[in-house]
């Protein structure tokens, strides 16, 4: 929560704390000022309904997308020994859903986002792979 009110002091639009659980204090602070905020891991606005009202999406993890290809891997004969990266590609990561902020966000910038996605997957916007 300090965190956050330094970065609202400074003039912070929306904060996305990268932070697991410890970024609940955010949330709390952002909902109080009517501010914004990106969740991560799980769709935090289904995980965390208390804050659904400063939560304009969530950055995903697609956990389970990688855990099914693994066992249809396992169960092809292949066992393993690789390292799985989760993409927007092949939903590794996700983008949730806008839920109770879908009226607050507009048409444009959903228009955005979603260009933004598909020029990612495309491979025209090169994200950096911190990986290699």
């Amino acid at each position: 929560a300090e965190l956050a009110k330094s970065f609202y002091d400074q003039g912070c639009d929306v904060a996305n704390p990268v932070s697991g659980s410890t970024g609940n204090g955010t949330y709390e602070f952002m909902m109080k000022k009517g501010a914004y905020s990106i969740g991560v891991d799980t769709d935090q606005a289904l995980s965390l309904p208390q804050y659904a009202g400063t939560l304009m999406t969530s950055n995903q993890k697609g956990i389970d997308v990688a855990v099914l290809d693994t066992l249809k891997k396992n169960k092809g004969g292949d066992l393993g020994g690789e390292d799985v990266v989760g993409t927007l590609a092949n939903g590794g990561v996700l983008i949730s859903p806008y839920h109770d902020l879908d009226s607050a966000i507009s048409a444009e910038l959903k228009a955005a986002v979603d260009q933004l996605k598909a020029d990612i997957i495309a491979g025209t916007i090169v994200v950096a792979d911190y990986y290699k």
